[in-house]
């Protein structure tokens, strides 16, 4: 028998077991997660890469409220891994303004951490960064098995691995801070995404003479991000029904207009709405938007942010240390971009972040 012909049945047997297989995969599964370390190697975009573990433990400005108090007194920040099963959270629910939206959960912010480190492994995410102290978590950048297609395909994703890609991978952030209301939680979810695109088309069309292609970023979803926090209400404790109901309920609005600026003075970002909502939509908008964000200090008003400008042409590290500052405007919000000192930072870098900024807002 020849090699062609036992690649053709090898080949129909495959598809054979593909199709059969069709009917145990879960119908109207949105998320499927392989993580990027165990897919080939990813050049991530400047613009989206994370400073080292060691640069996020910069001491917390004096009297900042942060993450911190809520862990004070711990002298491992790193969560055991061999806690017992934790107790379900009954008390929870899906809050809403315009296009942001966050799970507010009565209980405490420690247990909850543990809580959703172990909800972002059962879902094939692997958690790359992680810092009590600011409360926030990243996973590692993965592939969404779902988007691989139905059917035959699907199956065959599983037999074959990167026969059949997205083309896409996502990356979560997750932000645990305590809440307005005493004795709860907060929990925000943003998602950042990248695409696979074509940089140079192979021209001979000759075995070999592949494309070449680059990874870029794309744009975040906000309806992947309500997809992850439904489970993780499932995961916490709710019934299904229940979260399912939550979610539709949340379904995006339109978000409240944001005004750029420009005038003899400079470019202001300005929101219609007061400070502690501005707080969590600009919190939000610096994670979905790919921004490092080192520290956050509510008091003040004030996320630490540090980011590269391209266009500047001094690279010192402590240029790239940035405060976005809000502050009440009558019965709005205006958002300033200050340097690590405090003083407005250089008109380029104020500007460029500002626009960024505006694209996630408005």
């Amino acid at each position: 028998m020849s090699g062609s012909m036992i690649f053709r049945i090898a080949l129909a047997s495959l598809l054979a077991m593909a199709v059969a297989g069709c009917s145990t995969i879960r119908e109207g599964r949105k998320i499927d997660y392989k993580s990027s370390q165990t897919l080939p190697s990813l050049e991530v975009p400047p613009d989206l890469q994370n400073i080292s573990s060691a640069d996020r433990s910069a001491a917390v400005p004096a009297g900042g409220t942060t993450f911190s108090t809520l862990t004070s007194g711990r002298e491992d920040t790193k969560p055991n891994s061999t806690a017992t099963v934790l107790p379900v959270f009954s008390d929870m629910r899906l809050e809403r303004d315009h296009n942001t939206r966050w799970l507010v959960v009565k209980g405490d912010p420690e247990t909850l951490w543990l809580r959703v480190r172990e909800f972002l492994s059962a879902q094939g995410l692997i958690i790359a960064r992680e810092n009590p102290r600011t409360g926030i978590i990243e996973t590692d950048w993965a592939e969404n098995r779902a988007k691989v297609g139905s059917g035959a395909q699907t199956v065959l994703a599983r037999w074959l691995g990167s026969l059949y890609s997205t083309g896409t991978r996502d990356r979560f952030r997750v932000v645990i801070e305590r809440g307005s209301e005493a004795g709860t939680v907060n929990i925000i979810i943003s998602h950042q995404g990248m695409e696979e695109v074509v940089a140079v088309a192979g021209r001979s069309g000759a075995v070999g003479d592949v494309d070449q292609t680059k990874w870029q970023r794309r744009e975040s979803e906000p309806a992947l991000e309500l997809e992850v926090l439904r489970l993780l209400m499932v995961h916490l404790g709710a019934r299904d029904a229940v979260a399912k109901k939550a979610v539709a309920q949340a379904a995006p609005k339109p978000a409240e207009h944001a005004r750029l600026t420009k005038s003899g003075q400079g470019t202001s970002l300005n929101l219609e709405e007061d400070l502690d909502r501005a707080w969590r939509r600009v919190g939000i908008s610096l994670d979905r938007g790919g921004f490092t964000v080192e520290d956050r200090d509510r008091s003040k008003w004030t996320y630490y942010i540090r980011y590269v400008d391209p266009d500047r042409k001094t690279k010192k590290a402590k240029d790239d240390e940035l405060r976005v500052t809000l502050r009440e405007a009558g019965k709005g919000t205006t958002v300033e971009i200050l340097d690590r000192e405090g003083a407005p930072a250089v008109a380029s870098t104020r500007d460029r972040i500002l626009a960024l900024l505006h694209e996630q807002l408005k």
